[in-house]
């Protein structure tokens, strides 16, 4: 067998790896069978028991016993015949057949089938219900889990985070949605945040800070007053900031969690968006070296799939397309490394990390550890014979030990979280009435079309009649678009308008408008809507959401579609196994299917133009069409490894070898050890020293 031989394995259900050398297909260990075909060029398969190098790998098939029927009872007489013949209630044998030979004695009576059976073995435990822990250490569960967690399992009370530096993150879920985030660490403060976006100075924070401690107000409302946030702004500030304090908090993995099931709400508080999206973005956001030291080692060992043993789904993450075919990519053969400079490297720390925490994914296990004694490091020969010089009764030196390269201080051991009385006042919500006439700081655009008045109350309505009202208005926001729930004409809607309309109706419905604490549900109503009319300002009142928005309603954008995605990766990998074995036109064919399903990977042009080039009889007239394909998987995807490879091959077929060496270096740029690329440059005579 030739060093580095690779080969391709297909299971009796069809499921096809490879090319991988023996190395790599142990990592298969358990799901070859002995029913496996294998094939060294892709085209031409034999029983996988014909190769002796992969007989190891293939485990036996599991054999269903058939158990034969246990044979029928001999026929008994009955009763009465029994007592006129004076026979006793016996079972009459049956009958032997007839043998010339003499027959031979009977053998040893077996026991019947039923005795030899084993009891059924115990039913198996029945598996615990996915629950979000009351308290235990970020270091353990992390708080992305603990956010996916309580949007699995629907939670509604308080998550409350106790970072190492003894600060304190409050996170506040309803039905597994984040409602309110809030802080005490003045360095992550609204007054620190606005600051940070350049809003607000460093005198006028601080200004307004002291009037907040001097009036016992908000910190919102001081900032309103002052006018140094226009009130048509501070949603979209608040939502910014809600998000920005939740990606700290998703990014803090050290200390401490409590999670208190039974605390409400806080007064005011509404959905920030869709519970799993937001979670996605988050990690989207997060940083790549902090993620790269969680993951650590484990990234040298396989990743697989967990078969469907994660918390919520992956479709519900809404993962684009570039994120899909990683995900779908994933066949347990290939270590987090690897899966790192196949693609995008951060995109793929983020997705393994997020994919991990939520159990979708999971390392291999690692192989464990040889335990041997620690090797010393070598005594000099001077040492050694002044130790032997010295009498017996002397003291020796005390062992120096060596110096230890990795030093973590000792965390001490903190009691239990504390618990904050009352909100800070960065986040208390103000119960004051909304001032939607208070100048802003900012010009603002003449508005000729009236703000709504469908949210106004008739003269002397009784809260009974209110609730009534608003329930027959929510039954017709929830099924119109942003525009009609704010009052807008699409053709006519500008920001402007969609931040002065949100407040005229948020005068009117605002939770915090119901200062009688028994009206429940009146209050109930009134956060739906209030949530509803928030959602929709927040996208009318960014042009760039906005005009997404429109493109959406008018169907220009599509969603990712995830099996469309998984059907064109099984077609490419297809595809690619039919070319390796040169039969370009079954993989050409194919190659056009995973493009009409998925026209955004580059890998799929690179192949495509190279099927192309290898099919046609004048190479030399189809170069430009199969060159532009590669050109295009580059100009896509800068690091397209094989396109530059097939550019390369087919520059080099044609004759243009300044064109291919340049191919060729850009491919080691990319892989210093590509074996192709070296080969193509020392025969070339260009070859690196």
């Amino acid at each position: 067998m030739p060093e580095g031989q690779k080969y391709w394995v297909r299971t009796e259900h069809g499921r096809t790896w490879g090319p991988y050398t023996l190395e790599a297909l142990e990592r298969l260990r358990g799901q070859l069978t002995e029913k496996c075909e294998a094939s060294l060029d892709g085209a031409t398969w034999r029983p996988g028991m014909d190769f002796p190098e992969l007989k190891e790998l293939l485990a036996p098939a599991r054999k269903i016993e058939k158990k034969s029927a246990p044979p029928p009872p001999p026929p008994r007489i009955s009763k009465a015949m029994a007592e006129a013949f004076g026979i006793k209630d016996e079972p009459v044998p049956a009958p032997a057949a007839k043998e010339a030979t003499p027959a031979a004695p009977p053998p040893a009576q077996k026991k019947p089938p039923s005795a030899q059976r084993k009891p059924p073995p115990p039913p198996p435990a029945p598996e615990q219900p996915v629950e979000l822990p009351q308290s235990g250490d970020l270091a353990e569960v992390s708080p992305v889990r603990l956010y996916a967690l309580a949007a699995q399992t629907s939670a509604s009370g308080r998550v409350q985070l106790e970072l190492e530096s003894g600060k304190v993150l409050e996170i506040s879920f309803r039905r597994g949605a984040p409602e309110q985030l809030r802080t005490d660490d003045a360095e992550m403060s609204l007054l620190r945040f606005l600051q940070q976006r350049g809003l607000v100075s460093g005198p006028k924070a601080l200004e307004a800070e002291e009037q907040a401690k001097r009036g016992g107000q908000d910190i919102v409302s001081v900032l309103f007053q002052m006018q140094l946030i226009p009130p048509a702004d501070a949603h979209k500030l608040l939502g910014d900031y809600a998000l920005f304090l939740l990606d700290k908090a998703l990014a803090s993995w050290r200390g401490n969690f409590t999670f208190d099931k039974n605390a409400p709400a806080p007064p005011g508080a509404f959905p920030l968006g869709q519970k799993w999206t937001l979670l996605a973005e988050a990690v989207r956001r997060m940083e790549v070296p902090p993620l790269r030291a969680r993951l650590g080692k484990k990234l040298l060992r396989p990743v697989q799939r967990s078969g469907g043993l994660g918390v919520g789904k992956v479709e519900e993450l809404a993962l684009n397309a570039q994120e899909t075919r990683l995900y779908a990519g994933i066949d347990g053969t290939k270590t987090g490394e690897e899966l790192l400079k196949a693609h995008d490297a951060s995109m793929t720390m983020r997705m393994l990390y997020l994919l991990i925490e939520l159990g979708h994914l999971a390392f291999a296990e690692a192989a464990p550890e040889p335990t041997t004694d620690p090797i010393l490091p070598p005594v000099s020969q001077k040492a050694a014979q002044a130790e032997k010089e010295l009498p017996p009764n002397a003291e020796r030196a005390p062992v120096r030990e060596l110096p230890k390269t990795v030093r973590e201080p000792p965390r001490a051991k903190t009691a239990a979280p504390p618990v904050m009385k009352s909100a800070p006042p960065v986040l208390q919500p103000s119960t004051g009435p909304i001032d939607v006439k208070r100048p802003t700081t900012g010009p603002i655009k003449e508005l000729t079309r009236p703000p709504p008045t469908f949210a106004q109350p008739p003269e002397g309505e009784v809260p009974e009649e209110a609730v009534l009202r608003l329930g027959a208005l929510w039954e017709k926001l929830g099924k119109a678009d942003h525009f009609e729930v704010l009052g807008m004409e699409r053709k006519s809607a500008t920001a402007a308008e969609a931040k002065r309309n949100f407040f005229v109706l948020a005068k009117e419905l605002h939770p915090d408008t119901v200062t009688d604490p028994e009206q429940v549900e009146l209050k109930a109503m009134k956060e739906r809507l209030f949530a509803r009319i928030n959602e929709a300002a927040q996208v009318l009142s960014d042009d760039k959401r906005r005009k997404e928005y429109e493109d959406e309603i008018e169907g220009k954008k599509n969603s990712v579609d995830v099996a469309r995605i998984f059907a064109a990766e099984e077609n490419f990998q297809r595809a690619e196994i039919f070319i390796k074995a040169r039969k370009y036109q079954e993989g050409l064919e194919l190659l056009e299917k995973a493009i009409s399903m998925n026209d955004q990977e580059a890998e799929f042009f690179a192949w495509r133009g190279y099927a192309r080039f290898l099919i046609a009889r004048d190479r030399k007239a189809t170069y430009e069409e199969a060159a532009a394909d590669c050109k295009k998987a580059i100009k896509m995807v800068e690091k397209c490894l094989p396109a530059h490879l097939f550019l390369g091959h087919m520059s080099k077929v044609v004759g243009d070898s300044k064109l291919a060496q340049k191919c060729y270096q850009k491919v080691l740029e990319l892989d210093p050890k590509h074996v192709d690329a070296q080969r193509e440059l020392r025969l070339m005579g260009k070859a690196k020293s």
